[in-house]
């Protein structure tokens, strides 16, 4: 393990003002090599150096490509910060996914939505914490195998299971964000690498974790009815 070359600093305020400086360590080929990591860390430089609405955080990462725009929603959504994350993120993935299923080219978010401050601290963690996973990850990746799979037609059709995975990760299920977060970043991963099989990859997840949330859903129920019948009446 080596420090990356880039100088990635993430300047964090506190309340006496002062600030400190987290260096991310990875491997040497993880950044070099993996269009998944370099692209984390190419963001996490953007946010670094400002702190964008949701807006412009969307136009800047546009011509990068939507692979990375989903990734980045997800990530803060799965890794375990504070806030409800999931709920806003989850939301956000979940119209861009809609407008993607309708072959929009442009993304489109509420003005509201748009004009918010992204979290730009917590979304860092993120990325950091997202990091050793993402080099892992770019071996078993290999950009433009089958990439007709990842193609603007194919894309549309991926796009329904990715907005369910999304409303799932919008909704307050107890361990319910896990999987679908996990598709999800499978699925980003590969759009970002144009790698086919490993979108096929995600969509197989995704379907695992339609089954899973339908479980935790259907056990809460249960669970719920029998302490409804103990209570007195």
């Amino acid at each position: 393990m080596i420090e990356a070359p880039l100088d990635l600093q993430t300047q964090t305020e506190d309340r006496r003002g002062d600030s400190e400086a987290s260096r991310v360590k990875i491997s040497r080929f993880s950044w070099r090599r993996q269009p998944v990591a370099r692209a984390l860390l190419d963001t996490a430089r953007l946010l670094a150096r400002e702190q964008p609405t949701f807006g412009a955080l969307l136009d800047r990462l546009g011509s990068r490509g939507l692979g990375l725009i989903l990734m980045l929603m997800t990530l803060p959504a799965l890794i375990p910060v504070p806030g409800p994350f999931g709920m806003v993120f989850g939301s956000i993935l979940a119209l861009l996914t809609a407008q993607l299923a309708g072959g929009a080219r442009r993304f489109w978010l509420p003005r509201r939505l748009r004009d918010r401050p992204a979290p730009a601290a917590a979304m860092r963690t993120a990325l950091k914490r997202a990091l050793p996973w993402a080099a892992r990850l770019g071996p078993g990746l290999r950009q433009g195998r089958l990439a007709w799979l990842t193609g603007a037609r194919a894309r549309r059709v991926c796009a329904a299971p990715m907005f369910v995975m999304a409303v799932i990760i919008a909704l307050p299920i107890p361990l319910g964000n896990v999987a679908p977060c996990a598709a999800m970043l499978v699925s980003a991963a590969a759009l970002i690498a144009r790698d086919g099989l490993a979108l096929m990859v995600g969509m197989g997840l995704s379907a695992l974790a339609a089954a899973w949330t339908a479980l935790l859903l259907f056990a809460g129920a249960e669970i719920a009815f029998k302490v409804w019948a103990w209570l007195p009446h």
